[in-house]
């Protein structure tokens, strides 16, 4: 079976794969939490999102400023859903999974940021996407300067130098380099990240099957890429499927760094093994 056909009915997914643009992310993501839901239907979230939605409009229209407009949002986002981060998440998948994020309030920067930005655009707040190093954050752009929206520290609003300063803090890498990050991301970077942070996610666990699965859609979106066409191969062998892997580990031994071919070594000679009357 290919990639495609693994995913063919995920409509968003496959449109972030055909760059595409106006995707649906909310679906986008739904479509990724239903591989660890199978039952999973998108309607209740959707009616969750729209509640907030229409919860919000009237003060927001009544807003003085674009500034007491996000304030609002945070408002609602940290005191009536109860959004927040915690360090336990990194290790939950329901933290990565937007309908589990809203049913239990709990989730990781990024999906937290999801809910944000999904709300904020339907209220017609210009709430931008950044993917800042180690940390995912919203930004709001205004008339007296940029302000950042940290949504897994309880909506926390940053003016720039402070959320410079603060990262600089927690990452240790130059103010300058933290600054080259402040740029908007499209649909796409947001689904690779997502998808990044499960992978690791289950691998840390040796969650291997549900690790090959996310890695199948982070080829389809990222096809030239060595790093994945590795990792590919290595989590196909995990997964269980040798005979899959073979070819894949022999491909990348073909054009890997010298380094690397001790370990894919290792792994063709496993995958052989494990196949019966494989030469």
């Amino acid at each position: 079976m290919s990639y495609s056909q693994l995913f063919e009915h995920d409509q968003q997914f496959m449109r972030l794969v055909r760059r595409e643009t106006d995707v649906d992310l909310v679906t986008a993501a739904l479509e990724i939490a239903r591989d660890g839901q199978a039952d999973l239907t998108f309607e209740p979230t959707r009616v969750r999102l729209q509640r907030s939605v229409a919860r919000l409009t009237h003060p927001v229209t009544q807003a003085g400023s674009d500034v007491e407009e996000l304030k609002l949002l945070v408002r609602h986002m940290t005191e009536e859903l109860n959004l927040r981060g915690d360090d336990d998440c990194f290790a939950e998948p329901d933290a990565s999974y937007l309908n589990r994020v809203l049913e239990t309030g709990r989730g990781i920067p990024i999906s937290l940021s999801l809910v944000y930005l999904n709300v904020a655009n339907e209220l017609g707040i210009p709430l931008e996407p950044i993917a800042a190093p180690s940390h995912f954050l919203t930004r709001l752009q205004t008339d007296s300067g940029n302000l950042y929206v940290d949504a897994f520290d309880n909506g926390r609003i940053m003016d720039e130098p402070e959320c410079l300063e603060w990262l600089h803090g927690i990452t240790e890498l130059p103010v300058s380099e933290i600054r080259r990050s402040f740029k908007p991301v499209d649909e796409r970077t947001i689904m690779i990240r997502m998808l990044n942070n499960l992978k690791a996610l289950f691998g840390n666990r040796e969650m291997w099957v549900s690790a090959w699965r996310v890695q199948c859609r982070l080829s389809m979106l990222i096809p030239g890429s060595y790093r994945e066409r590795r990792d590919h191969a290595i989590l196909t062998l995990r997964a269980g499927r040798p005979g899959e892997a073979l070819d894949l580990l022999q491909e990348c031994l073909n054009v890997c760094p010298v380094d690397e071919r001790p370990v894919l070594s290792q792994h063709l000679t496993q995958a052989k093994r494990e196949v019966p009357n494989c030469n």
